[in-house]
C-alpha cells in the first residue's frame, strides 16, 4: 500500500513523500509510530500545505545562518592558557570553549556545529570551521596564546591607549592656540589699594584690647 511520510524515515525516505510499503509494516509500524498517514485526497493537501511552510521556514533559517556566517567570518576569538616552553598546553580548547567565548559577544551557537577535529593542545592561531546551518559555512579564526604573551599584549594595549590620551591632549592645546592667534593670556593686575580721600586722614583701627588700654590710662591721669 502507499502511505505519506509525516517524518523522515532510514532508508525509506523523507517528510511529505509517498512511498510505497508492505500493508503491515504501514498498518503495524509506521501509522501507530505516527510517521506515515494512508493516501487520501485530504491527506495529499495537508501534506503539501505543511511542506510549503516547512520550506519557507527553512529558508528563514537558511537566511538568518548566512547574516550570522558574515559575523563569524569577522570574530577573532583570543584564548590564554598556561603552557611549557615547547609551546604544548597544560591542557586544551575545545568547542564548547569556543561556544562560551562567543556567548560573550552575543553570538549562542551550539557547540556541535562548531567543528573541530580534535582539540587545540598548543599555542598557534587557528582557523576554526562552523556551520550555523547544513549548507552555510563560516570560519572563525583563533589565537591561542600562553598566559605571559596575553599579559604582555594587555600592557602594550595599555601603552597604545596612553598614547592616545597624550596625543588627543596635544592636538586639543594646538586648537586653543590657533583660536587665540598664538597669544599668551595676560597676567592678572591687581586691584588697586585703597586710598583715603585727600584732605582726610585713613581713621586708624585699634583694637578691642588697645581701646581698653587708652581709656585705662585717661582715667588714672585724671
Amino acid at each position: 500500500m502507499q502511505v505519506i511520510l509525516t517524518d523522515d524515515v532510514f532508508e525509506l525516505g523523507k517528510r511529505g513523500e509517498v512511498v510505497k510499503v508492505a500493508d503491515g509494516y504501514a498498518r503495524n509500524y509506521l501509522i501507530p509510530r505516527r510517521l506515515a498517514i494512508t493516501v487520501t485526497t485530504g491527506n495529499l493537501k495537508m501534506i503539501e500545505q505543511q511542506r510549503l511552510a516547512m520550506a519557507k521556514k527553512e529558508a528563514k533559517f537558511k537566511e538568518e545562518a548566512e547574516l550570522l556566517a558574515g559575523e563569524l567570518n569577522q570574530i577573532h576569538l583570543i584564548v590564554s592558557r598556561k603552557a611549557g616552553d615547547t609551546g604544548a598546553l597544560f591542557g586544551s580548547v575545545t568547542s564548547k570553549d569556543l561556544a562560551d567565548l562567543l556567548e560573550t559577544q552575543g553570538i549562542h551557537l551550539d557547540r556541535r556545529k562548531i567543528l573541530m577535529e580534535q582539540p587545540v593542545k598548543s599555542i598557534g592561531n587557528y582557523r576554526i570551521e562552523v556551520r550555523p546551518h547544513s549548507d552555510v559555512e563560516a570560519t572563525v579564526l583563533l589565537s591561542v596564546l600562553a598566559e605571559s604573551d596575553e599579559t604582555i599584549g594587555r600592557a602594550k594595549k595599555k601603552d597604545e591607549e596612553s598614547d592616545r590620551i597624550v596625543a588627543d591632549l596635544e592636538a586639543k592645546v594646538k586648537e586653543i592656540a590657533q583660536l587665540t592667534g598664538g597669544r599668551k593670556p595676560e597676567p592678572a593686575v591687581a586691584a588697586p589699594a585703597e586710598v583715603a580721600p585727600e584732605g582726610k586722614p585713613k581713621r586708624e583701627r585699634r583694637t578691642r584690647k588697645e581701646r581698653e588700654a587708652k581709656e585705662e590710662t585717661e582715667e588714672k591721669a585724671e
